[in-house]
């Protein structure tokens, strides 16, 4: 497999849709990685590169970027959120896993270390990519595969089955509700800030900053290119014509990725979080959704729901004299205290 190495992401659109595809999440997306890049990608150098075989064909995408280059080369993937992989069908992994490896080598411009999270360790990467592994992370999954609501109730234990169907019923029966899923471009911009309201005052000054300054507007935009391709799934709830809850996700390659969510605490006691969460996934069952992914998090109400999980690793690259004394000294301090591996991290991130 031959690597070319680009000038700029739009010199691989024509192939994106199709290798993104065999990434199987919405993370290798070209509305996803394009935008991201727009909007933290200034100053920084892009180490992106696409890969052909013997018959000239492009059969993988590599999204990097330089992340460091002090004291040493740093690659890491473009728009780094959750899930991150080369770009490709599964049976081109090991080709491009190869690819990489010889990129993170010695040569004029190469970077010395690969800095790879999140790649998804149902895709075999382990054996694929080789390096050292840094960090595992396993978030939970609801196999729906093709189960009816009541069929997924049902495989539910009779207390939590009971609780779903009285928190839903109790709260129709006390308050006039409502979901809503934000279909309407010309109020899509409204919805966001909706959400991004219910996410802030949800969790006050613990707020993971996921949507904070720039981060919020680069979600604007991925929510209109996410709509656009018929692929975002943001839900309202309203108690008595007040937004009271809201659910940011995609629906990709057959499954539902739950991102983010709010709501407002004044209705906690109505258990509106998770009457919206019930109705998003009694929806995925009646549309044929495979699987519901719950990402960042082991929180206990998606464990309850969830029948299975899914495990991603961050893993570490390293080549020459330098990159491989760096590797030892990353891969030594992820047992030290935090500040001190916060430290040295940095440099890699």
């Amino acid at each position: 497999m031959a690597a070319e190495r680009i000038a700029a992401l739009e010199d691989a659109r024509e192939h994106w849709d199709r290798l993104a595809e065999g990434a199987g999440h919405p993370f290798a997306t070209w509305e996803w990685i394009s935008t991201w890049w727009s909007w933290f990608g200034g100053g920084r150098e892009l180490y992106t590169f696409i890969c052909r075989d013997a018959d000239d064909a492009v059969v993988a995408i590599l999204p990097l970027y330089v992340a460091s280059n002090r004291p040493v080369r740093v690659a890491r993937f473009v728009g780094y959120e959750s899930l991150n992989s080369p770009l490709c069908a599964p049976e081109h992994r090991p080709l491009a896993a190869a690819a990489l490896r010889e990129l993170i080598g010695s040569g004029s411009g190469r970077c010395r270390l690969f800095y790879a999270e999140g790649l998804p360790g149902m895709q075999g990467w382990d054996e694929h990519l080789g390096g050292r592994l840094i960090a595992t992370h396993t978030d939970p999954v609801i196999r729906l595969e093709g189960r009816s609501w009541d069929e997924f109730l049902d495989s539910r234990t009779k207390k939590l089955r009971g609780k779903i169907r009285y928190e839903e019923r109790r709260l129709g029966r006390d308050h006039e509700l409502s979901f809503r899923l934000s279909d309407d471009p010309e109020r899509l911009g409204e919805d966001m800030e909706t959400l991004f309201r219910l996410h802030r005052i949800r969790w006050g000054e613990e707020a993971t900053g996921v949507f904070a300054g720039e981060r919020a507007l680069m979600h604007r935009e991925v929510a209109e290119r996410m709509l656009e391709r018929g692929w975002l799934r943001l839900w309202i709830e309203e108690v008595d014509g007040v937004p009271a809850a809201a659910y940011y996700g995609f629906r990709y390659a057959g499954s539902e990725w739950f991102f983010q969510s709010g709501r407002d605490p004044s209705f906690d006691r109505l258990s509106v979080g998770a009457v919206l969460l019930s109705h998003v996934i009694r929806n995925a069952c009646e549309e044929g959704v495979e699987d519901f992914r719950f990402l960042e998090g082991g929180e206990s109400y998606k464990t309850r729901l969830a029948d299975d999980d899914y495990e991603s690793q961050t893993r570490l690259l390293g080549s020459g004299a330098v990159g491989r004394a760096a590797l030892i000294v990353v891969s030594a301090v992820q047992s030290a205290p935090d500040p001190v591996r916060a430290r040295v991290m940095r440099f890699v991130r």
